[in-house]
Parts: C-alpha cells; structure tokens; sequence
C-alpha cells in the first residue's frame, strides 16, 4: 500500500494534480464547488469549519494504512501461509510427522506453502521422510474438510525435477491416504507397472497413482500460479472419485475427509511382488513441500 501511495504522491507533483493531503482531494463533493467557481481554500470552510476532518472520509481511509487495518488482514494469511484463498488452500496442521532425516527434517516446511525449485532443481523448503514402516507424514486444514468437488480435489507437491540431457525425471515416490477420522485409512490407487516391478524405473509413467512423479513449478512468493492446476503449478493431482466406491471410500467421496497422509512407497508392499517397492539407488526418501486442496467447508 506503502507503494501505491508513492507512486500517487509522485504522479501527482509531475502532473501538478492535489495530493492526498489536498483538502480539496479530501472532500469529493467538493467537485460541485469547484464547477461553481468556489474556492474552500479561499473561503477557509474546510479549514475552520473542520467539515473535512470531522466527515474524515478519505483521512479515515489513509489512517486503515496507519492503523494496521491492512496489515490485520493479512493475519490470516500468515495463519494459513499460503498465496490463495480458502477455497483452494495448503494444509496448514501437521498431525504427525514419522520419519523426518537430515538437515530438511522440520515437518513444519511441509504446512509453510510451497516453493518449488521449478522443472530441474529441487526445492530446499521441504520435509525430507525417510524410508521404512510408519514413514509418513499426516497434515490437515484447521477446522476444515476436503470435499469432492470437480475435477482435481487435492494436489501434493513433493519434490521431483529433471535432470541430465535425456530429461529424466529423479523421483522419490509416496503413496496418498486419506481419512475422516486419522484412523481408518483409503489410499488413491495406485500400480508400479514397470515391465519388473522389483527394479527401479524413472519412468514417471510407471508409477501411476503415486506422489513424486511431477516437479514442482509453484513458488508462493516467485511463481504463485493456479495451485490446483498442475499444468501451471506442478505437482500430482488427485481426484476423490477415483477411491474405491465401498467403504470409507465410498464415504468419502460423498462427504469428504479431513486428513491427509503420505507414506514413502519402499516404506510399502507391493501386492504384485510381495517386496517393498523399489527406489532410485541415489534416493533417500520423499521430500514434501505441501499439499493444496481445491473445495474446503467447516468440519
């Protein structure tokens, strides 16, 4: 705001226009005056009769940049530190955090919004998980469910990028889970189809329904583009109408849910080999930078 008004204020001494401590510029229905031919400043009406400081329309309206007011509503932004609305937010509550490794090991990065390193480098704003059972990481959205609504309804955004001259993809996969009570758990589905599944592939076409595959183009502050829309904004979407349709799944897509939960995949087992799913030789676990959800309503 601080801004705008320089740039007003300089404006106007170029143009020789009244500045907003012009009392002429204080009182809009002044303009009639003006047509008239009548002159405030000459007749001291605005001065001795205080009409504009007590009226204090336009003064009012500075003193909010005074006062703080703007800076008041910015408070929700810093509660829910993300660049967008409610209806298209970050979870903002980590719920647990099992499994944390090395110096990127805050769980709170993974509830600050998201900074991606963009389409080949990988961002530092990150909570790294580890591998192993029970590694994961459950957040939610303060007093708020996720619910079904078109299209995408949850993007989580983990921290893959490109690399080398043939464009792989460097990946460290997690599976997705959601519920409505932190207890009983659905994940979206998900299938490694890579022709030997107990072998590794950077194939991010292998490992359909997983998180990880998608590098992350939103930055909050330096690209803060559509955060459901990983066209613009990276990251893997997705989608309540693909849980099971009996169940809680089937609950869920009618109700929605309220947490979130990210399991690194070598930490799981793959049904079609009865071994742990495989990971890249250099990787070390999933890094998660944060999670948006398209459609919020009051718990």
């Amino acid at each position: 705001m601080l801004r705008i008004c320089l740039c007003f204020f300089l404006l106007s001494l170029v143009l020789g226009c009244p500045t907003a401590d012009d009392p002429v510029d204080d009182d809009d229905s002044g303009d009639d005056d003006d047509a008239t031919g009548d002159d405030d400043d000459a007749t001291g009406d605005d001065d001795d009769s205080g009409d504009d400081d007590d009226s204090g329309d336009d003064d009012d309206s500075g003193d909010d940049d005074d006062s703080g007011d703007d800076d008041d509503s910015g408070d929700d932004d810093d509660a829910i530190p993300c660049a967008w609305a409610l209806e298209s937010t970050c979870a903002d509550v980590v719920v647990d955090a099992a499994g944390g490794a090395g110096p990127t090991g805050d769980p709170n990065n993974a509830v600050n919004g998201v900074r991606g390193g963009g389409q080949t480098g990988g961002g530092t704003d990150v909570y790294s998980l580890n591998y192993g059972e029970g590694a994961s990481l459950t957040v939610r959205w303060s007093g708020r469910r996720v619910l079904n609504g078109p299209g995408l309804d949850v993007v989580v955004f983990e921290n893959a990028f490109e690399y080398g001259s043939q464009g792989a993809i460097f990946m460290d996969l997690a599976i997705v889970e959601v519920s409505t009570d932190g207890n009983e758990w659905v994940a979206f589905p998900h299938d490694y189809i890579a022709d030997d599944e107990e072998v590794y592939s950077d194939d991010p076409s292998a490992w359909s329904g997983f998180a990880g595959r998608t590098p992350v183009l939103l930055h909050e502050e330096d690209n803060p583009v559509d955060p459901v829309d990983p066209s613009v904004a990276g990251g893997d979407g997705f989608d309540l109408d693909d849980l099971p349709d009996e169940g809680p799944g089937a609950a869920i897509k009618v109700d929605g849910f309220v947490f979130l939960r990210i399991v690194t995949a070598p930490s799981v087992e793959n049904p079609d080999t009865g071994a742990p799913y495989p990971f890249a030789a250099i990787s070390n676990g999933a890094d998660i930078d944060g999670v948006y959800a398209a459609t919020l309503a009051a718990e």
